[in-house]
């Protein structure tokens, strides 16, 4: 383990070895003049944002400053020689701006000359006096130091490495401010007690309202509970302060190489000067109200963020969110074990949902009071009672049939810009629709949307969302909800809309969804062809959730299925509580109730906490795509359990290495291993709350509800401790046109987490006979009829899909092979079966 600030310790020499080789790697992998002046931009940029600090507080990330300043000297000299008549503009404006910099580059290579010949013992043991008069010498200091974590004033981020060595070594000197949303810090965040949640969008929304907010006006904004005030507040007394949210940061530990890729990928997501957390750091250290209220030092990001600290330390290196306001929250007949579960607590059924959908639209059929309600999810309507999903649909190769006629869509059909709201008028309706309904449990079928097949064009890298569409274009769950109608009524087409929560700030409000339907839309009315999404493709990058797929890089299949799922079911949600106060009970479990709960056998437990998920949780994604999984830690000291019972959309699977020479593994040995008991040591131990320190623990996976589509992913890329990305190439292999079953890894009546607790199975039975079933009877049969490729490596590579399409008349279809545009039929099973495999989607039977 490196001293924490191995990395702030760069002599001048080091410096310009460091700088020199940059540049010539930024030459050598510039193909043309603009690539140099983006860099040579980027660089300034960095200078600008270094020196800003550096003149308010007499010190930054000394090295950093040093080498984007000579570095973008070094590309000025090369532009010089061969830059065109048409860039002789522009560099000119960049030498002026270097010539400017100058000055300040000096007073910092002065203050690097200055520390760089001190240790690191030296830099913390220095007197805080004489640290200060070195800093008025220079005359930039406007702020005294006194830090025992000095080494990170010369630096703008930490490691996972150094983060972890920090809070265990020293604890109380620590302050985190997790800055992602409520929602994502509530389901996980870094396992450590100095932890703050900020949330952006308030940080967003003071700074609009009031630009000249100061850190009392954050803290009143923030609107923290008692506890994270209170840390907030003191923030002042911490010796350090790291932000992260979940990703920001360069590749691996080295900052400098981490630099280079990034400009020579046109990457800006780990560019310390484009950080996210500016804005709130800016507000604690150069706008606080007091003085004394000012942090010791500017705070460092995690390099990384939550993401690599998972990908470094595992599942023990994360806890969920437990609220004061939680606290208070007493414990119900249904947390205790209780027969007695009320209807308040925890709803009975779909229609408690429905009945809270936040769309004005007024239903488009206007039923007596008297009639008994549709039984189907797409004919609901505001109000009505629930649905009954009695039985799921199979997808089976009918008999060949004539194609029935694809919808068409209006050629005026809007085009929602975010934020605008939903229309509730003219909305998006395929014109002569001839689709009929599939209803759930019923026999009626349309052949179109299982037989339907148009390739998508690749639009440059847009190949990661080709291949996601057209497993979700063969999903009949999906294509029927939003294509049900039948025998001409077309109004019944935009039914869904009834459904889109505009009011809702995790969604798209809309903009997704209605999109998506119209690429459905136009992939019906190419079939056989192919259709170039550019409308879509646009659209996916204007709303905030997806602007990393704005540009037309690569990106992983993943992450954008992640995402479009998220959106719709967000777009989708018919939560039934909206208040913030019962928002956070629900979502919040006292001290109490978690102990409660670990005493529940695994079914009881498991339904407890899908009632309580789906009180802010209802979508056709949550009905039809989500199941759930529990996380059990357990400390080897002392015994205590810690469980979470968590919901997915994705089944991310890892992959047996070495299990066999051949590289060869089962899509079932892959599924035991992620449900395997591991031993979590070293810098993956938990701290035990009974405890009070880190202790060695095991985790254990169980699948706890299985969903009706069931997607998994193979954990094929896998982070080196430098911080690239290794690929397996294993062959898993997986039943193409058999059947998958996973009765085996559903918990059965009386299976517990801790073996000590009993309840007898006749007790647990009847209260499980007061709750829905919600699909979870057995047993849990899957055809798999989608399998996304990937080929190549992280940066390099290239998706595909193999879908599973009825045939008709014109054209035996069964498996199909979707190459972008190209589209391959009726392909052999040893070719759908393949080691390239990354994504599979099942259709439970």
């Amino acid at each position: 383990m490196s001293k924490p600030d191995a990395q702030t310790s760069f002599s001048l020499k080091e410096l310009r070895q460091i700088l020199k080789g940059l540049a010539e790697n930024l030459q050598q992998g510039a193909s043309k003049i603009k690539d140099l002046v983006a860099f040579q931009i980027t660089l300034l940029e960095i200078f600008k944002y270094e020196s800003k600090r550096f003149d308010a507080l007499g010190y930054c990330d000394l090295s950093m400053a040093c080498v984007a300043h000579i570095t973008a000297i070094h590309l000025a000299s090369d532009l010089a020689l061969s830059a065109t008549q048409e860039m002789k503009g522009i560099t000119l404006q960049i030498n002026n701006q270097i010539q400017i910099n100058q000055t300040k580059y000096v007073a910092i290579e002065q203050k690097l000359s200055q520390i760089s010949g001190q240790d690191n013992n030296e830099t913390e043991s220095a007197d805080p006096l004489l640290m200060r008069f070195a800093n008025l010498k220079t005359g930039v200091s406007k702020a005294p130091v006194a830090s025992s974590f000095q080494g990170f004033l010369y630096a703008d981020s930490l490691s996972v490495y150094e983060l972890n060595h920090l809070i265990r070594s020293r604890p109380d000197d620590v302050l985190l401010l997790d800055f992602r949303s409520k929602k994502e810090f509530i389901y996980s965040h870094i396992n450590f007690l100095n932890v703050v949640n900020i949330e952006p969008s308030k940080v967003a929304a003071l700074l609009q309202e009031k630009p000249q907010a100061t850190d009392k006006d954050l803290e009143n904004a923030l609107n923290l509970d008692a506890e994270s005030l209170r840390l907030f507040q003191n923030r002042h007394k911490f010796d350090l302060i790291v932000a992260y949210n979940l990703r920001f940061g360069g590749i691996g530990n080295d900052k400098f190489q981490a630099l280079e890729f990034l400009l020579l990928n046109n990457d800006s997501k780990g560019i310390p000067s484009n950080n996210p957390f500016k804005d709130m750091l800016d507000l604690l250290m150069y706008r606080s109200e007091y003085l004394s209220s000012r942090p010791k030092q500017y705070p460092v990001y995690l390099n990384g963020g939550l993401e690599r600290w998972y990908s470094t330390f595992g599942e023990g290196s994360l806890t969920g969110s437990t609220d004061e306001a939680a606290k208070k929250q007493q414990s119900n007949g249904a947390t205790n074990g209780s027969a007695k579960t009320s209807e308040a607590a925890y709803v009975r059924n779909f229609g408690d949902y429905l009945a809270s959908a936040k769309s004005k639209t007024p239903p488009l059929t206007t039923k007596k009071s008297s009639e008994r309600p549709s039984r189907d999810y797409n004919y609901i309507r505001p109000r009505q009672l629930p649905p009954s999903y009695e039985a799921s649909k199979t997808i089976k190769a009918p008999a060949p049939v004539e194609q029935k006629a694809p919808p068409t869509i209006e050629s005026s059909a809007p085009v929602l810009p975010p934020k605008e709201k939903v229309p509730q008028e003219k909305p998006l309706t395929p014109q002569n629709q001839t689709i009929s309904p599939q209803r759930t449990g019923s026999s009626e079928t349309n052949p179109f949307l299982e037989n339907f097949a148009t390739g998508l064009t690749n639009l440059g890298n847009s190949c990661y969302m080709n291949c996601v569409l057209q497993c979700l274009g063969a999903t009949p769950q999906l294509t029927s909800f939003f294509f049900p109608a039948s025998k001409g009524d077309k109004q019944l087409s935009m039914s869904y809309r009834q459904h889109i929560n505009s009011t809702n700030r995790l969604g798209t409000n809309g903009v997704l969804t209605t999109n998506f339907v119209k690429l459905l839309a136009h992939m019906f009315n190419n079939v056989g062809k192919y259709f170039a999404p550019h409308e879509f493709k646009k659209i996916i990058g204007t709303v905030p959730s997806g602007r990393q797929f704005a540009s037309f890089d690569q990106q992983d299949c993943i992450e954008f299925l992640n995402f479009v799922l998220d959106s719709l079911h967000e777009d989708l949600n018919q939560r039934a509580v909206e208040n913030g106060e019962e928002r956070t009970l629900i979502m919040e479990l006292s001290p109490e109730q978690e102990q409660t709960r670990e005493m529940l056998p695994v079914r009881l437990a498991s339904t407890i906490e899908w009632e309580r998920y789906l009180k802010l949780n209802f979508s056709v994604i949550v009905d039809y795509f989500q199941g759930q999984y529990l996380s059990q830690l357990k400390c080897l000291e002392c015994g205590m359990t810690s469980t979470t019972y968590n919901a997915f959309s994705i089944l991310s699977l890892p992959i047996p290495e070495r299990l066999n020479k051949d590289k060869v593994v089962t899509l079932s040995q892959c599924l035991d291993l992620f449900t395997d008991t591991e031993l979590l040591d070293d810098d993956n131990k938990w701290h035990c709350p009974r405890c009070k320190r880190f202790t060695k623990l095991t985790k254990k996976i169980s699948i706890t509800r299985l969903p009706r589509v069931l997607i998994i992913h193979f954990k094929r890329f896998l982070m080196l401790l430098s911080g690239h990305f290794n690929k397996l190439e294993t062959f898993v292999t997986y039943p193409v046109n058999e059947t998958l079953d996973l009765t085996s890894y559903w918990p059965q009546v009386g299976t517990y987490i801790n073996p000590d607790e009993s309840m007898d199975t006749a007790k647990e039975q009847q209260i499980l006979s007061n709750f829905p079933q919600r699909h979870q009877v057995p047993p849990f049969k899957y055809k798999l009829y989608g399998v996304v490729n990937h080929f190549g490596n992280l940066t390099t590579g290239h998706y595909t899909a193999y879908v599973k399409k009825a045939s008709d008349l014109k054209q035996r279809k069964e498996w199909c092979y979707f190459d972008d545009a190209k589209i391959q039929y009726d392909c052999k099973v040893n070719q759908v079966m393949n080691k390239s495999a990354y994504c599979l989607f099942f259709q439970r039977i």
